[in-house]
């Protein structure tokens, strides 16, 4: 599915991404809100395959839309990992970080 919809080859597959970029945008919102964040990082498999989809879904229009908190909401940065592996990228770091000469 992940194919067909993000080469748009099928309309019903586009839809589906399209309403799950809605949904991400509505929860993310929703979390981080309610955890009290200062940021929001999308990372993984799901960030890779949506980085150049998401930007342009309406994935921030319902990220931001908490009424009276819409302000803070806009001020908060979203940020997208696009490594394919960055659980392994940021271990090797820290191996890196703890075991330099």
């Amino acid at each position: 599915m992940w194919t067909e919809a993000l080469s748009g080859r099928d309309p019903a597959a586009v839809e589906a991404i399209d309403r799950f970029c809605l949904s991400l945008g509505s929860a993310a919102g929703d979390l981080a809100l309610a955890q009290g964040a200062s940021a929001v990082v999308i990372a993984g498999g799901l960030g890779l395959k949506l980085a150049d989809r998401l930007p342009r879904s309406g994935f921030y229009g319902r990220f931001i839309a908490k009424g009276r908190y819409q302000g803070m909401m806009e001020a908060m940065p979203i940020k997208l990992i696009t490594h394919p592996q960055p659980g392994l990228y940021g271990a090797a770091a820290a191996f890196a970080e703890q075991h330099e000469p």
